[in-house]
């Protein structure tokens, strides 16, 4: 399994907080499979467990502990210049107009 990297994309709908009073059985069942199989990795070298989210604050606490999720990073919205950079490497084999 070593190396490698296991990433889950928009963590907050996969495993939401719990005590809203919305969550099924479903969702339950999941968040119970994802903290155990999370469990799981600790052990392993070489094995990193990422997650993305635009709603930190939905995702369930349980998930936010050290061997689990341990460390926020927040990566904010990039800032005029570097959008630009990233709209010229996207763009850079197609034939754009300057505006005026």
């Amino acid at each position: 399994m070593a190396p490698s990297i296991i990433f889950f994309d928009e963590l907050d709908a996969l495993a939401p907080a719990r005590g809203g009073g919305s969550e099924s059985r479903v969702i339950e069942s999941v968040l119970n499979q994802i903290l155990t199989e999370i469990d799981g990795l600790e052990e392993l070298r070489g094995v990193v467990v990422m997650g993305a989210t635009n709603r930190p604050d939905m995702v369930d606490p349980a998930l936010l502990r050290p061997g689990r999720f341990d460390r926020l990073v927040y990566i904010g919205e990039p800032g005029r210049d570097d959008r630009a950079k990233i709209l010229a490497i996207h763009t850079r084999y197609m034939p754009l107009e300057a505006l005026p």
